[in-house]
């Protein structure tokens, strides 16, 4: 039993002082770079004063002012709230209902841990915005308030519901040894397996967003050289073109690497009777708990160089607003076979209790897929090459390309199914990527047919299925089987008494 007394105002760790001097220091230092600096360059002078001696000026503004947002900042409880007061001028007053309460998670960044503080982050039913933010506990205490905040949160829980189930349950409840741990060299294998391209465009759009931000101090000094060189280097494009790929290639994979050892150091993943625990980090340590009732549901995935080191992505779908969904989409990479099928069965225990029944899409989703994606383009680029007169031999890939695509919009049309049962749908997809996704019936809050004219033409329909984290897609099925699972799933849902959140 958690004996936190929070009747009286509580303010955050003495150094927290520290860490909001520094949040507000960083914000200040990202208007002069992107405004000052940008407009007026480095002859900026107000009053005689240049950077250096506006910049100390403002520092001290900043720590009194910062001092000022401590003293101003409290939390305590007022019956079945948690109430945060805080501001300066603008004073503000959160109210918290403990039955709102969805989540408490910690999170370290590289100034808290050096101070050996934790901020904690409140995510409460509904919330549109940022969830409420502590920044500055020390860890023992932000660790007593997290299981304050959850102890109540399921006692509130269980007077609603007056249910035995519910009282015996313990909380918080974590098991000693993680169900997942990542080592070094699991975080590399990680690294090498993730989507190099996406991390390089990532990285490209960083670095240029800044070198045009800032191109007065970054490029004008080598305008001359570039200008010099400019010639060389267009008459050399045949040499550079695979070296510039094979740089960016590289820059590439140790982006995605240094990425994932940043994000999923120490990995831990625990399965616990109130949700799913998970701490990752180097230099901002994260703790996430998502609770049980919160998860809509999982999806997990693969690629082609993961499926050979049999790894899978688990992705948890959290209850929310599609607005702030995607950002709290919680991933666990590196997970083998066997401590996925533990998740799973953890989680929906009756999965396999009544038989499925399969459907499968229409073959015009093959069709459309080797006619938009292969035999179209082919033909566009082909006109092209007619109307340049190009010679015969740049006409020869277009077949091969045409045949791959439709190779692989038939391997990605045969790997969609669709199973379901009383309690469950599962859809799978992909044949290069293969991803599924199990959604038990009574998280589904709607469900929706829709017709194009050609769908019209042909008899089928795509089913939609929407839940609280969002809107999952069947393509191409027969209308009639569709309106069958329709009717069927709709009364599953009505006949099915437990809760969606």
């Amino acid at each position: 039993m958690n004996n936190l007394d929070l009747h009286e105002p509580k303010r955050q760790a003495t150094l927290g002082v520290a860490i909001i001097f520094f949040q507000n220091l960083r914000r200040a230092i990202n208007f002069v770079l992107a405004v000052v600096v940008v407009n007026l360059g480095r002859d900026f002078s107000v009053l005689g004063m240049g950077y250096q001696g506006w910049g100390v000026i403002m520092a001290i503004f900043f720590l009194i002012y910062s001092y000022l947002q401590y003293l101003k900042f409290y939390f305590y409880v007022s019956g079945d709230n948690f109430i945060i007061e805080k501001g300066i001028l603008k004073q503000e007053k959160i109210t918290v209902p403990f039955a709102r309460i969805q989540s408490v998670n910690t999170k370290q960044n590289l100034l808290q841990r050096i101070l050996n503080l934790v901020g904690l982050k409140i995510d409460t039913a509904g919330s549109v915005a940022q969830e409420i933010n502590i920044p500055a506990l020390s860890k023992e205490y932000a660790a007593s308030l997290r299981e304050f905040l959850m102890q109540r949160r399921y006692e509130l829980k269980e007077d609603e519901e007056s249910s035995e189930e519910e009282t015996e349950k313990e909380l918080p409840l974590k098991y000693r040894e993680p169900l997942l741990r990542l080592s070094l060299a699991d975080l590399l294998r990680v690294g090498l397996t993730q989507n190099h391209l996406r991390s390089g465009l990532l990285l490209f759009a960083i670095v240029n967003g800044y070198i045009w931000q800032f191109e007065d101090y970054l490029i004008k000094p080598f305008e001359p050289f570039f200008k010099e060189t400019a010639n060389a280097l267009l008459t050399k494009w045949v040499i550079l073109l695979p070296m510039a790929f094979l740089v960016f290639l590289v820059i590439s994979i140790l982006s995605s690497l240094i990425v994932s050892i940043l994000r999923y150091y120490d990995f831990r993943f625990y399965l616990g009777k109130e949700g799913l625990d998970i701490e990752s980090g180097l230099l901002n340590r994260n703790s996430f708990n998502v609770p049980y009732e919160k998860i809509q549901y999982f999806f997990w995935e693969s690629n082609p160089l993961r499926k050979i080191l049999g790894y899978r992505t688990l992705k948890v779908k959290q209850a929310g607003t599609q607005g702030v969904n995607d950002r709290k989409l919680i991933g666990i990479p590196g997970l083998k076979a066997r401590a996925l099928l533990k998740v799973i069965q953890t989680h929906y225990p009756n999965r396999k209790s009544s038989k499925y029944s399969y459907y499968s899409p229409h073959r015009i989703l093959f069709i459309q897929r080797s006619l938009f994606l292969g035999l179209l383009p082919a033909l566009i680029i082909g006109a092209i090459f007619y109307y340049e007169q190009m010679a015969w031999l740049f006409y020869v890939p277009l077949p091969l390309f045409v045949l791959m695509v439709a190779f692989l919009s038939y391997r990605y049309w045969k790997s969609i199914s669709l199973r379901v049962n009383a309690d469950y749908l599962e859809i799978r997809r992909g044949y290069v990527f293969p991803k599924r996704i199990l959604i038990p019936n009574y998280k589904l809050q709607n469900l929706g047919l829709k017709q194009s004219l050609i769908q019209k033409y042909r008899g089928i329909s795509s089913f939609q299925f929407h839940t609280a984290a969002g809107t999952v897609r069947m393509p191409h099925l027969a209308t009639e089987a569709s309106r069958e699972l329709y009717d069927y799933l709709a009364y599953c849902i009505e006949s099915n008494k437990d809760k969606w959140m």
